[in-house]
């Protein structure tokens, strides 16, 4: 990432072809046929050697026979890369892939909303994000806002087939066929000396931004005339002429910084939260388990209340507030319980075990559609992630109503798609984003058959419809609110952007 205020990087361009309809189900899409690049590897035109994986499961020998020319699906936690060996992507799994590589990682980051239009689809495509960097040398760190721009439609590799293609496609798109641009990504950033945990983007206003660094403080920022100079930065320049260059090398502005103190917080934290029903509503809960929320008005002032009560179940590990009533609030806990606070009184309203055996709960989401408010997704730090109906949570010994194991690494970020009530992205230490449709019904003849067409198969769910791999220690993810289907996640080596080949099937 630029170590200067500003700046506009260059990035590697990922190339892509479609082979199926948009239309098909997205598990043919990636189950069976897809393959992955290096998260190293910048140049498209060496992709290296694709790596013929093993697997234990049975039949497969016999398998390989039939069809020695068939692609394998890398398997996280399961087959090991030979050394020296390169993984390739299947480039047909994408409508869009750009990697975005960034001097310094970000352990969080949030999506910034524009006035561009609440559900873009044509290419090129551009989006923001605030973050907060987790730099090796301390003078390095800061909170910054962030645009990339010119996120064409990746192209295909296959000339003829792209052709077959682009009949069936619409004049728009045809058109976005011809782009060859460049991704950029530029940055508006400030340093502060110690690496941010987590950034929090309010949705009323999403210039401020707030931001909990490991010194234990919750700072909360204006970004509104640095988003400026990202979004309208003729308009900037000449507000800028008028002040007589004073806007220029300006920092954001300082809202307001939490006490180190009782009032406060006296240690760091990772659970933070805006309510997306109550303009300027933060809540912030640190490692010793002490929960606040911080009123800011319009006029400026900040109000604090404690939540906690008496007693705390363990370190905050993430906030989420409900999107249907406005003071209900839930937590996520080392120790594996989650509770459901009313912003309005002291204390755990109800508490329960998310994970078995003191296992960490790492993320959790509520679902943000109403007719699925009463959903809420938890991953784990055993790679378990579990669907709760809060209707039926009346305490500790709560039951969910869908378990999943497949992950082979901690969870890292979960969150329910914007459009699509049934959807779930998941990010895990396995290095890799997997996308769930619970709309899936499981078919066990259907199972049957793919096993003994595919025995490597055998193990993936049926509502496994996507993976995205070649990731380095993924840790947070979003969904675009104004692009459907486009997912960014952040890494050790910086922001991938993709939107899956048949996105607009799984945004239904």
């Amino acid at each position: 990432m630029p170590k200067r205020d500003s700046s506009t990087t260059r990035v590697s361009k990922r190339k892509s072809k479609r082979e199926r309809e948009d239309g098909e189900e997205l598990e043919n899409v990636t189950v069976e046929d897809e393959e992955f690049e290096d998260a190293y590897d910048d140049v498209i035109e060496d992709e290296g050697e694709v790596v013929d994986m093993q697997s234990d499961g049975e039949g497969m020998e016999d398998d390989e026979e039939e069809d020695p020319n068939r692609k394998r699906v890398f398997r996280p936690g399961i087959d090991e890369m030979p050394e020296g060996a390169e993984m390739t992507y299947d480039s047909s799994a994408y409508d869009m892939y750009h990697k975005l590589t960034v001097d310094w990682p970000c352990l969080s980051f949030d999506i910034i909303t524009d006035t561009h239009g609440a559900s873009r689809t044509k290419y090129p495509l551009t989006c923001y994000w605030a973050c907060g960097s987790q730099a090796a040398n301390g003078e390095e760190n800061y909170i910054g806002i962030m645009k990339s721009a010119q996120l064409c439609k990746t192209r295909f590799d296959n000339e003829e087939e792209s052709e077959a293609d682009d009949d069936e496609e619409d004049d728009d798109d045809d058109d976005e066929e011809e782009l060859d641009l460049d991704p950029t990504l530029e940055s508006k950033l400030t340093k502060d000396p110690l690496p941010y945990n987590r950034v929090r983007v309010m949705p009323q206003q999403p210039t401020i931004i707030a931001g909990w660094n490991e010194g234990g403080v919750v700072k909360v920022y204006d970004f509104s005339d640095h988003f400026k100079q990202l979004d309208n930065p003729a308009e900037w320049v000449r507000e800028n002429n008028e002040l007589k260059g004073a806007k220029a090398g300006a920092p954001p502005r300082l809202l307001f910084a939490t006490p180190h103190s009782k009032e406060g917080h006296t240690t760091e934290g990772f659970g933070l939260g805006w309510s997306p029903l109550k303009r300027g509503c933060l809540a912030s809960g640190d490692c010793e388990g002490h929960l606040r929320m911080w009123s800011l008005t319009e006029a400026g002032t900040v109000s604090s209340t404690s939540l906690t009560g008496k007693a705390a179940p363990g370190s905050i590990e993430d906030i989420k507030w409900s999107a249907v009533q406005e003071n209900v609030l839930m937590t996520a806990h080392v120790g594996g319980s989650c509770q459901v606070y009313d912003a309005r009184s002291q204390g755990a309203k109800l508490t329960w075990l998310a994970a078995q055996g003191g296992v960490d709960v790492n993320v959790l989401d509520w679902n943000p559609h109403t007719p699925s408010s009463h959903l809420v997704a938890t991953g784990s730090d055993d790679g378990s992630f579990y669907i709760w109906d809060l209707r039926k949570v009346k305490g500790a010994g709560a039951e969910p109503v869908q378990t999943y194991t497949f992950l082979n690494g901690p969870v890292t970020s979960i969150e329910w798609s914007p459009t699509n009530e049934n959807l779930l992205a998941v990010a895990s230490d396995d290095n890799q984003v997997t996308l769930w449709d619970f709309s899936i019904e499981r078919d066990r003849e259907e199972e049957l058959a793919m096993a003994a067409r595919h025995p490597e198969l055998a193990r993936f769910p049926a509502q496994l419809v996507f993976q995205h791999m070649g990731l380095k220690s993924p840790k947070e993810l979003h969904w675009h609110p104004q692009l459907p289907g486009v997912i960014v996640v952040t890494d050790e080596n910086g922001f991938d952007v993709f939107r899956p080949s048949n996105w607009k099937s799984i945004i239904r």
